[in-house]
């Protein structure tokens, strides 16, 4: 009787297997007949897919292509306010890793004096001081940018 049972699986088990695989089948020229045929796109269609998926920039990883394309870039100057508000106040106005808070006129009056006026300090903005990195963590900001933002802290602080 066990080969009785494992004839009966055998055929039914290559029935299924028979009837899935033509299923299969059945499924993929279905998907053939009914699937539109892409190769016979005109001229403008490719140029209008060519157009919505190239690319929108470009990535420089060359040093030397970098410094060049940051040396093409125009933009107006910011003035003192703005460097202040986008770059010191982050310390200067919470006295953040010791920076003298900018309403603190008896610190910056001390600086002030000890660096030799707003030159003295621009200098030291310039190129970083204690806690502080050099432009105050802004490579791009140029010198007259950083005197702006020093004589606006000053302004600030009544010095």
């Amino acid at each position: 009787m066990s080969k009785d049972q494992d004839k009966k699986f055998m055929i039914s088990f290559a029935g299924v297997l028979a009837l899935l695989f033509g299923i299969t089948i059945a499924i993929i020229a279905l998907a053939a007949i009914m699937t539109p045929k892409h190769d016979t796109a005109d001229e403008s269609e490719v140029k209008k897919v060519a157009a919505r998926t190239a690319p929108i920039g470009t990535v420089i990883t060359d040093p030397a292509l970098l410094v060049k394309a940051k040396a093409a870039v125009k933009r107006e100057p910011y003035s003192g306010e703005q460097v202040y508000t986008t770059v010191c106040s982050a310390c200067h106005s919470g006295g953040l890793l010791g920076a003298p808070k900018s309403d603190d006129k008896a610190a910056w009056a001390a600086r002030k004096g000890a660096a030799g006026g707003v030159d003295g300090l621009t200098a030291s903005a310039i190129k970083g001081k204690n806690s502080m990195p050099p432009r105050g963590g802004n490579a791009d900001l140029t010198d007259d940018e950083v005197k702006a933002a020093v004589e606006h802290l000053l302004k600030l602080s009544g010095a």
